[in-house]
């Protein structure tokens, strides 16, 4: 798993070289600190392993690299989020179906997993859930007010795009319940925390 990682991290980190390459022959400028970031963003498992001794296996690590692939490259680097509509509304619900796996992780890490008390880990993935897309808001907006930004579209929607972002996020970690909660033995989810 750690070899599947490492090559993911390279390809990844050569097309946003390619990109950054590409915005440089076009005098894009103003991309080129996002083609690169993605770069950084996708070592910060490594970091907090090594530097700081924090144990993230290689399941969680993958996790991470699926969703930085997905919402910064795609999203921010490859610019998906302006091109199709839909996509940010993907990226949450991409995000809630993670963070719900996550939430279990941490159980397990904290020994309050029980797959037999499956309505504890249920409250816990929708409270940790909810907690994360709130964060996740709270950061935007702070950008947001403190760079003149507007990732939460709040000039032209009002509170719509946060209120929708965090309603994906929601109903992501109702599904993921759905299924953890209907699973008969080694289903995927308690495969993914098995190996955690």
């Amino acid at each position: 798993m750690k070899k599947v990682n490492n090559i993911l991290i390279i390809i990844i980190s050569l097309l946003s070289i390619c990109v950054f390459i590409k915005d440089i022959n076009i005098g894009q400028n103003d991309r080129l600190l996002a083609d690169l970031s993605i770069i950084l963003i996708l070592l910060i498992p490594k970091v907090l392993r090594g530097i700081f001794k924090i144990r993230i296996t290689p399941v969680i690590e993958l996790i991470y690299i699926i969703f930085m692939f997905l919402v910064d490259f795609l999203g921010s680097v490859i610019y998906l989020y302006n091109y199709v509509w839909w996509y940010d509304l993907f990226a949450h619900f991409i995000s809630g179906v993670l963070t719900s796996v996550l939430a279990l992780i941490i159980l397990k890490w904290l020994k309050m997993y029980n797959n037999k008390n499956k309505l504890f880990n249920i409250i816990f993935i929708l409270s940790f859930v909810m907690m994360v897309a709130s964060l996740w808001e709270l950061c935007e907006f702070l950008i947001d007010n403190t760079m003149g930004s507007n990732m939460q579209h709040n000039i032209d929607t009002g509170v719509f795009d946060t209120m929708e972002d965090m309603l994906i996020c929601l109903l992501a970690s109702i599904i993921t319940s759905i299924e953890f909660l209907t699973e008969k033995g080694k289903g995927i989810i308690n495969k993914i925390v098995s190996l955690s």
